[in-house]
């Protein structure tokens, strides 16, 4: 249950932060750890720092949610997400996802 939550989010939150650090290069080549021996390529220390500041900024973005009267941040809405897909469990209704008005 939790990765279908999960993937309405991915879009608005993670997907279009790393394309937006990628094309302000803000994450670049040179962040990256070479492949290791099982192939693996990672993010160096410094890089994970500037990601993890540009993610906490993106989850106090405010987006409107329609059970909301007024526009919280993406960790509201998420919130807001668990309790619909709760209702729609227990009480057989409907989930309807998040989608973010653009």
């Amino acid at each position: 249950l939790a990765f279908d939550l999960m993937e309405e989010f991915r879009f608005p939150i993670v997907d279009s932060l790393v394309l937006t650090l990628v094309n302000q290069q803000v994450i670049q080549i040179s962040d990256f750890q070479p492949p290791n021996e099982q192939g693996g390529v990672y993010l160096l220390e410094e890089a994970k720092r500037r990601f993890l500041k540009a993610f906490e900024e993106r989850m106090r973005t405010v987006v409107a949610h329609p059970d909301a009267v007024s526009p919280v941040p993406y960790r509201r809405t998420i919130q807001l997400q668990i309790r619909r897909y709760k209702r729609s469990l227990l009480e057989e209704q409907p989930y309807q996802p998040f989608l973010r008005a653009v």
